[in-house]
């Protein structure tokens, strides 16, 4: 009897693995990565400072390298993306943000590392366009 359940023992699991589709990619920029990009990147990382400053307000420019040939984003490996030795604080970057005395929350990091382990998915077009938004401002 237990031998009829063996395979979707290993099935189940198998499924956990599979990519997000599209929409739910969609989805988690929009509701999680974009408010905090807009809340506490935007101000500086507009296009304002000359490239090859981190650009945050489009995918086309968040993905360009940095001055010394790193990403900012890799997608699939926050370990080796900037903007996580950025933001944590405690990394080997040397400029640590947001540049103000509140730093983003654990959550906020951690929803950036997943958002970057699972592919970085960040939507072409105006609903993928980011600007800067004050704290209490809905995304």
């Amino acid at each position: 009897m237990i031998l009829r359940f063996l395979p979707a023992l290993f099935i189940i699991p198998a499924c956990s693995l599979l990519p997000a589709s599209k929409n739910e990619r969609e989805h988690y920029f929009l509701t999680q990565v974009k408010p905090v990009f807009q809340q506490h990147c935007l101000a500086c990382h507009n296009g304002v400072q000359p490239v090859p400053a981190l650009n945050l307000s489009s995918k086309a420019t968040a993905f360009k390298l940095s001055a010394s040939g790193r990403d900012y984003i890799l997608p699939g490996d926050p370990d080796c993306s900037l903007l996580i030795s950025a933001v944590q604080r405690g990394g080997t970057h040397p400029k640590m943000m947001p540049r103000t005395e509140v730093s983003l929350t654990e959550d906020q990091i951690g929803m950036l590392r997943e958002w970057i382990e699972d592919g970085a998915y960040w939507p072409e077009g105006e609903i993928g366009r980011l600007k800067p938004r004050k704290s209490g401002e809905i995304p």
